[in-house]
């Protein structure tokens, strides 16, 4: 049962637009990606919810060109619907611009008792009790970043939470979405490379889980491979309450600053 959204969600509907809050914005141009793939994601993921297409389970977003801060609409696309599987297509527009385009794949649960024994163990853990984020670099306007509650286990994790949710309806793959596309910056504030001499976009953001998310919490565990031709990888499990979740992946364009 869809819980109802009491606070006012980062993207508000006006008919077909989809209206960004103040907070959706990013470090540099247009909107951050986080709030761009959520946005993508939860159309999918409101679609699957309503024909009953099953679990989500994987997504993968390409953000084409910065996607500025007015209204945007979407298209979702079946791909293909079957038995237990079904793939949806979603692109994001500004005006008649494509900015964004993502696929999502979602499965219909059945009961296999027998996997127990190879399911990994739950895990209990309380981020509340953990010491907040101390980020060293503030953008000088509202962000993203803004919205989000943000933890520090002090072991390589960041866990974070929305304060208000992704849309006006129930969208938790979407922000699990979001959340992980944070995995680049909690990786490089806990190096030398710390405050960054260069822009690092990423080009696009996956997820791939194993089951549905427990919980509010997303924990990410990023590590990084950037090199000296200007490009690189953020790799990071992907977590929530009780245990491993997933894994998510980002294709990191350094610039210049």
């Amino acid at each position: 049962m869809n819980m109802p959204i009491t606070q006012e969600p980062v993207f508000s509907r006006d008919g077909d637009l989809w209206v960004p809050h103040a907070e959706a914005a990013g470090p540099f141009r247009g909107l951050h990606g986080g709030a761009v793939s959520g946005l993508t994601v939860a159309v999918m993921e409101e679609m699957a919810r309503t024909e009953d297409f099953g679990t989500p389970m994987t997504a993968s977003v390409y953000i084409l060109r910065p996607s500025p801060h007015e209204p945007l609409t979407t298209k979702v696309t079946p791909l293909r619907i079957g038995g237990r599987i079904a793939i949806l297509e979603s692109e994001l527009f500004a005006g008649d611009k494509l900015v964004a385009k993502a696929t999502a794949a979602f499965v219909k649960p059945i009961d296999l008792p027998e996997l127990k024994a190879v399911s990994a163990p739950a895990t209990s853990v309380d981020p509340e009790t953990m010491t907040p984020w101390a980020r060293t670099r503030r953008a000088d306007r509202v962000t993203f970043f803004d919205l989000l509650d943000i933890r520090d286990d002090g072991n390589g994790t960041k866990w974070g939470r929305m304060m208000r949710p992704m849309m006006p309806f129930d969208a938790p793959f979407a922000s699990t979405f979001a959340l992980s596309d944070n995995g680049t910056p909690y990786w490089l504030s806990g190096t030398d490379l710390w405050p960054p001499q260069w822009g690092f976009p990423n080009i696009d953001v996956s997820l791939h889980a194993s089951r549905a998310r427990v919980g509010e919490w997303v924990g990410v565990t990023p590590t990084s491979d950037w090199r000296v031709e200007g490009s690189g990888l953020t790799d990071a499990v992907i977590r929530d309450e009780q245990g491993v979740l997933g894994r998510g992946c980002q294709t990191v364009v350094l610039t210049p600053m």
